[in-house]
């Protein structure tokens, strides 16, 4: 059984004026508080 209660599914961002998506498909073990955190947000 996985402990992850928060992920990434996918970045969305723009290269050479074109968007793009890539799959990313990272857990995280604190919930949307240490994914929140992993971003540089204070909680």
């Amino acid at each position: 059984a996985s402990v992850e209660t928060a992920m990434i599914f996918g970045e969305i961002y723009r290269h050479n004026g074109e968007w793009k998506f890539k799959a990313i498909g990272q857990g995280f073990k604190g919930g949307l508080g240490a994914l929140a955190q992993h971003f540089g947000v204070n909680v």
